[in-house]
């Protein structure tokens, strides 16, 4: 458990820059990116959700909104539930531009 409260308080840290800040930034959530078994499952699907609007200040909603879009995405869902790849969340890290979170897969 300690290993998720710390992802957990990365992921929280790394969201938190960007309230305040111009947008857009984005959440890459690495689903269908870490599923070489899905074949086409995935086609036409993303693993990234936009924060923010360009031109507008993030906001806590928008994050909020980014994370409830992954969360509910049934293409993601499905891809990870049905395709026989292990997902073992080992933490989030911010892009070298400080403009993405990614959520890190291991197996």
């Amino acid at each position: 458990m300690v290993y998720e409260v710390q992802y957990l308080l990365t992921a929280l840290e790394h969201f938190q820059g960007m309230i305040g800040k111009p947008g857009p930034y984005f959440f890459d959530c690495q689903v269908i990116a870490h599923n070489h078994f899905c074949g086409n499952a995935g086609q036409g699907a993303s693993d990234v959700f936009q924060i923010g609007e360009a031109g507008r200040d993030v906001e806590p909603e928008d994050i909020f909104a980014a994370l409830r879009a992954a969360a509910q995405d049934e293409v993601l869902t499905d891809v990870r539930s049905n395709y026989g790849r292990s997902y073992y969340h080992e933490g989030f890290r911010l892009s070298s531009d400080g403009k993405t979170v990614y959520m890190i897969w291991g197996s």
